[in-house]
């Protein structure tokens, strides 16, 4: 058998070739009709002697030339196709397309051929269309079973065809079908399955991945069936009880009744295609609600919510396109029917009532589908003027329930703290440029992952609600929740607060760029949110009942009051100012940043070149607010914060008005030095001014600053020059005391000379005042000594620091002229003679110097303080040092030895990054 298919292959290939070009070049008019017939007469000819031969491959392979053929044949009888012929075609063509009727199985029908059967019974059907005799052609009424059994093929063609070009060409089939069936009644009786495939088709594209042609196709098809089947020009405009309806009327309308329910069942399944990523599928869908909503109002009512539903979906989408034209269209179709608009505002009812329950689910799709909804619904009902006071309350309270719901399932950024917090915003601040930097809050109601959609969504919704006729009802509600509410809900009432207050002051900003615009007075809502902001300031940054999201917030209100009052909101920094640089050493480095982001933001407002010059310019304001903290024993971090802020801020311009805050902070330290943390703050505020103090600064050093004259020369051997040139120097002294007396009293000049050289002496000799700067820092150096005896080694190392810090500024603002010792001994050296024992004891706190040893944190510290000492103290230390060298030479061979075993064991490299060589490292220095 396969050698005869092999020969009967071989006997047709010519003719079929042959053929298969002359209908090619006929299409091109390079052939003629008469060049048809040699090649079908070979053909026909030899498929006699080959029949036996036949199978579906080669009957395929036949018929593709002869397709060809068809095709212009159809496009040839035009309007005189008779019926005969027309019914034998559409026979030929829908089984080559389907197969067999009583058992089509369109799997085994080849593509190519199925293409081009319904592409030749698409012509087909379009020349009948235009033929005059109207359903006189293929379409007639005993035909109907014949046509039955097309529109099956078409059908199963379009749903189950082996390829996207077969689905499309039924498409384009059932299309023409559709416009050349005029009978009323032959179309009912498809209505029902042609909806059922085409439904099939929509809802298998949401959960399949369906070529967006046939889902476009299938769209346009389904519209133009309910059109032509169920319109409202096609369907009885009264009830069966009215004006005495006949049987068949009454039929018509129960008929229209269960399809009706139906179809709204098939359209429920085809909807979900609004979220298709396809442009063109999502316009085809709503170019079929809104002929649904122009041509089946009433026949189909039951699905006019659905169809608003889907429409506003669309317009509302993320990824829409051309919006603006479909809302233009919706708007035109809603202002023909005031009942739309009630079916609307229905929609929006239930969409509000909803939304917490949506925004608080995990669907993050869903939440934002749903505020799209609510704002393009909004949108389009004012735009018709629609009233919605009766929604105005509950629209207000789901908001701020639905951003509740946010605020609390959003999480804390991750930033990462300062390293020295203090230290880090004085560099940031001081710096003009990057003050400036500042400028923008990072989003405190967000976790920047799942809702930072869901809340620039909620935010577009409160711009837009105030922009519409419910802006008093949405402040008036704010207003009241500001006070009354607490928690989640407290914060989203500050929340939308911002956001109304935002809006306005940008929307007056424009204004104010082209128009003149009075100023229209104060803003209840901003005054309101102001003073609410204060009180939560003012309160502790450490109290449990306030959430730092809240505090944040609350230095976001002082910002934008700041913007909109610009320099006279200057006035408002006596409470405002102290708050803020309480925030800036919260151990939260969310709220440290924000605080940071507010000072930059009021100084840039309030005229101020950087933060630092708005600080020194408010010190007194700050001084005072610390003082009354201090004054009362307020034992908590906050004041000692804000002094740090502000001595890092202003720098040494403000250490000359702290004296009483030092002295109250030693009174605190006095009665509280048992709470190590307290303590540590405070001594962090006194090495924060000595640190300040330090630097080479006009507005800290008021004297004249000279090197110490102190210092002893190296030894070195005495030789017999130096004994020489000794000798000559006691010589010279003699014969100098040995001179005659100076001229005679009585020469007119001599007096006048004398006396005046004196008092220039005098005068130059005469010691400066000390600094107030140089008194602080002695007053802090000296009470700092007492403290040394504290069990804890983390604060003795700080106090080690303070006093390491100190020294050099003492000995360098020595109040002298000269730098000699004697000047020098009434200020600078007592000191260290009082400091050289506590300095010693950190480092052998037995009573035994040799035979214990400080922990090594401690005593490098100590040690670095007992070098610098040393270099300044200069030799009134020599003999102290002397006592003090053989047990430090014991330690230092300990330590060096240590270091020796350290080395062999890690290395090198790794032990000379160890404690223990920075410490034989200081004590070789």
């Amino acid at each position: 058998m396969d050698d005869g298919r092999v020969k009967a292959f071989r006997m047709l290939k010519p003719p079929c070739v042959e053929l298969s070009q002359v209908a090619l070049g006929y299409k091109t008019n390079r052939t003629t009709a008469k060049d048809l017939l040699r090649p079908l007469g070979q053909l026909s000819e030899t498929l006699p002697t080959v029949s036996r031969f036949l199978d579906a491959k080669l009957a395929d392979y036949v018929f593709f030339p002869l397709s060809q053929i068809f095709s212009e044949i159809v496009h040839g009888w035009r309007d005189h196709l008779s019926s005969e012929i027309g019914k034998q075609l559409l026979i030929l063509l829908a089984f080559l397309a389907g197969g067999n009727s009583t058992d089509p199985k369109p799997e085994d029908v080849d593509e190519d051929v199925a293409t081009i059967a319904l592409e030749c019974t698409t012509s087909l059907l379009q020349s009948s269309v235009l033929s005059s005799i109207g359903t006189n052609g293929v379409i007639r009424e005993e035909n109907i079973p014949l046509l039955g059994h097309a529109v099956t093929v078409v059908l199963n063609g379009i749903s189950i065809g082996p390829a996207t070009k077969v689905r499309l060409a039924a498409c384009q089939t059932l299309d023409a079908l559709l416009s050349a069936l005029h009978d009323e009644e032959a179309l009912r009786s498809f209505f029902p399955g042609t909806v059922s495939c085409l439904t099939k088709v929509l809802s298998s594209g949401i959960r399949v991945k369906t070529p967006y042609k046939l889902l476009e196709a299938c769209v346009r098809l389904l519209d133009q069936l309910l059109c032509r089947v169920i319109g409202d020009d096609r369907c009885l405009a009264t009830t069966p009880a009215q004006q005495g309806l006949g049987a068949v009327e009454r039929a018509d309308h129960k008929w229209l009744e269960a399809t009706a329910g139906q179809v709204k069942m098939a359209l429920s399944t085809i909807v979900p295609l609004r979220y298709h990523e396809r442009q063109d599928v999502r316009d085809a869908l709503f170019s079929f609600c809104i002929s649904i909503l122009n041509s089946c109002r009433k026949a189909l009512a039951d699905c006019t919510l659905l169809m608003l539903e889907t429409i506003v979906s669309l317009i509302s989408s993320p990824s829409r396109e051309g919006s603006v034209t479909q809302s233009q269209k919706l708007q035109q179709v809603l202002a023909s029917d005031p009942n739309l608009l009630d079916v609307l505002r229905d929609a929006l009812y239930y969409w509000v009532i909803a939304l917490p329950r949506v925004v608080g689910s995990n669907d993050e799709t869903k939440r934002q589908r749903t505020l799209g909804q609510l704002s393009a619904a909004f949108r389009l009902l004012s735009a018709q003027n629609v009233d919605l006071q009766t929604l105005d309350d509950l629209t207000v309270a789901n908001l701020l329930s639905s951003i509740a719901i946010v605020v609390q399932t959003s999480s804390a950024r991750n930033i990462n703290p300062l390293r020295d917090g203090s230290a880090e915003v004085g560099r940031i601040l001081q710096s003009t440029t990057s003050a400036r930097e500042i400028r923008i809050f990072e989003p405190v109601v967000s976790d920047f992952t799942s809702q930072g959609g869901v809340m620039a969504d909620l935010k577009a919704l409160t711009s837009q609600l105030q922009n519409s006729a419910m802006s008093p009802v949405l402040e008036r509600s704010l207003t009241k929740s500001l006070r009354i509410t607490s928690g989640n809900e407290q914060i989203a009432s500050l929340w939308i607060t911002l956001q109304l207050l935002g809006n306005s002051s940008i929307q007056r900003l424009d204004a104010d760029q082209w128009l003149n615009v009075p100023n229209e007075g104060p803003n209840l809502l901003a005054e309101e949110a102001y003073a609410f902001s204060l009180e939560i300031l003012e309160k502790s940054t450490y109290d449990d009942a306030f959430d730092w999201r809240l505090q944040a917030l609350s230095l976001e209100v002082v910002a934008l009051q700041a913007e909109s009052e610009k320099e006279d909101f200057r006035p408002e920094l006596v409470d405002a100012l102290y708050p803020i640089l309480e925030r800036m050493g919260s151990s939260n480095a969310a709220l440290q940043q924000h605080a940071i982001t507010c000072l930059s933001i009021v100084s840039n407002a309030c005229g101020y070149p950087s933060a630092s010059e708005l600080v020194v310019d408010n010190a007194d304001y700050l001084v005072n607010a610390v003082a009354v903290k201090l004054n009362t024993f307020d034992i908590s971090p906050q004041a000692s914060q804000v002094m740090l802020m502000m001595v890092r801020l202003c720098g040494s311009a403000v250490i000359p008005y702290l004296d009483d805050l030092i002295e109250s902070i030693f009174a605190i330290l006095a009665c509280y030095h048992g709470y190590p943390r307290l303590v540590e703050s405070l001594f962090e505020v006194l090495h924060a001014i000595v640190e300040e103090g330090g630097r080479s600064s006009p507005q800290a050093i008021e004297s004249t600053t000279k090197s110490s004259g102190n210092q002893r020369q190296a030894y070195r051997p005495t030789t017999i020059a130096d004994i020489v040139t000794r000798l000559k120097n006691m010589k010279a002294k003699h014969t100098e005391s040995t001179s005659p007396l100076p001229p005679d009293s009585s020469e007119p000049d001599a007096p006048t000379t004398t006396t005046t050289t004196t008092i220039t002496q005098s005068t130059q000799d005469q010691p400066l005042p000390p600094s107030k700067t140089h008194i602080l820092i002695h007053t802090i150096t000296l009470q700092t000594s007492h403290h040394l005896s504290t069990p804890s080694p983390s604060l003795r190392r700080l106090l080690m620091n303070l006093i390491t810090s100190s020294l050099p500024t003492l000995a360098a603002q020595t109040p002298s002229t000269s730098g000699d010792t004697e000047n020098k001994q009434a200020d600078f050296l007592p000191l260290l003679a009082t400091l050289w024992p506590h300095i010693t004891r950190q480092i052998f706190p037995s009573s035994s110097s040799t035979s214990t040893t400080a922990d090594l944190p401690t005593l490098l510290a100590a040690t670095q303080t007992l070098t610098t000492a040393c270099i300044h103290g200069g030799s009134f230390l020599l003999s102290r040092c002397e006592d003090l060298f053989p047990p430090l030479s014991h330690l230092f061979h300990t330590l060096e030895t240590n270091l020796l075993h350290e080395e062999r064991t890690i290395g090198r490299a790794r032990a000379q990054r160890s404690l223990k060589f920075k410490t034989w490292d200081a004590m070789v220095g």
